[in-house]
């Protein structure tokens, strides 16, 4: 691997510490390593369009910094409801408010680095999580700020009253399986956000709705279609999604294309087919980063998706369909030109391992 930008320590005077052109070994990388970098730009083919598919380290830095401020903020909220019996709703809508305007500039970047948990903050960092996939659903369908603010406050404490529940282990993404006391969770988490002082009713609506499927069979009433609010279907699509991609067990985590895979089933019929066409077209099924296989039997990895055609993303190819690396080259699957190519499968994690050290190897 070769730098295309020079590596420098931004916490002292911006000194240099590597040039770019510089061609990395295993001992440069474990020093980065120490020095605590954990982005570099290298290059791997000669494509002046790669810049398009890489986030900017400022944006970088505010969206991960935003996505932290909004896990503490939330805590804070949490502990004042517990602890003195009420709060202020404006620091929910700060953090919304800040959430929003990270979204405006990088679509979908927060929900991009919330992979990680600690186990001890999972209810807050899951509601975050929620609270950027709802934004990002609502912003696709055009709802006012008005009411991206509703549901992004909604989404931030649906789960609120489950905070005294945090020890517990449940698979909420198959309502099968939640046991009967988890099930009254809505409610509880709608009684301890009417603490909140300024709490619009429309927010308590959807806290108590997001497990609510259009087919009646949700919880914790089973309601149907139109008497679900069309906020709390976004709400409820993008709660199902982050538990199944970031459980709290991440042993039982499953990667996005399968995630994808499982709310479209045919067999089941609960979400509101507007919002999910939205989801389809906005949540990257083939997330960047993805390692894939394609039908000729060449890898590689997903550099970003296409917004109009999702099953097609750009990709990175990595190795030929002998399985022996080749010298990356970009390619997009939305080209008519590679209209024969298409994603037969992903790449297993330990696969994905096995890749990563070949490459460092070459």
């Amino acid at each position: 691997m070769i730098l295309a930008k020079p590596v420098t320590v931004l916490h002292t005077t911006g000194r240099e510490l590597m040039q770019a052109g510089h061609m990395l070994q295993k001992r440069h990388i474990k020093k980065l390593n120490q020095w605590g970098i954990e982005y570099i730009y290298i290059e791997t083919y000669d494509d002046e369009n790669l810049i398009d598919f890489v986030f900017s380290d400022s944006i970088r830095f505010l969206a991960k910094q935003t996505y932290e401020d909004a896990i503490v903020s939330l805590t804070r909220l949490s502990k004042l409801l517990l602890s003195k019996g009420e709060c202020d709703i404006s620091e929910a809508g700060k953090t919304v408010s800040q959430i929003m305007d990270v979204i405006a500039m990088e679509q979908g970047i927060l929900s991009l680095l919330s992979k990680l948990k600690e186990t001890e903050e999972y209810i807050y960092q899951h509601c975050v999580d929620v609270s950027v996939v709802s934004l990002i659903l609502a912003r696709a369908l055009d709802y006012t700020r008005d009411e991206l603010q509703i549901v992004g406050t909604a989404a931030l404490l649906h789960d609120i009253g489950l905070v005294r529940y945090k020890k517990k282990f449940w698979d909420n993404s198959m309502i099968q399986n939640v046991p009967t006391s988890i099930r009254k969770h809505p409610t509880m988490s709608r009684e301890v956000a009417a603490k909140i002082d300024g709490m619009e009713p429309r927010i308590l609506d959807i806290v108590s709705q997001h497990h609510e499927y259009i087919d009646g069979s949700g919880y914790p009433l089973g309601v149907k279609r139109d008497d679900i609010d069309e906020l709390s279907r976004i709400v409820c699509i993008a709660e199902v999604y982050c538990h199944m991609v970031s459980p709290i067990q991440q042993e039982h985590a499953i990667n996005p294309h399968d995630a994808v895979g499982v709310i479209l089933d045919p067999r089941f019929n609960r979400f509101d087919p507007r919002v999910l066409r939205a989801f389809i077209a906005n949540m990257a099924i083939y997330p960047a980063g993805t390692f894939i296989q394609l039908n000729n039997y060449v890898r590689g990895v997903v550099l970003s998706s296409n917004v109009d055609k999702p099953m097609r993303p750009k990709v990175l190819v990595l190795y030929d369909d002998d399985n022996k690396p080749v010298k990356p080259f970009p390619v997009d699957l939305s080209d008519p030109k590679y209209s024969d190519w298409y994603i037969d499968k992903v790449i297993p994690g330990q696969d994905i391992t096995k890749t990563l050290g070949k490459l460092l190897r070459i």
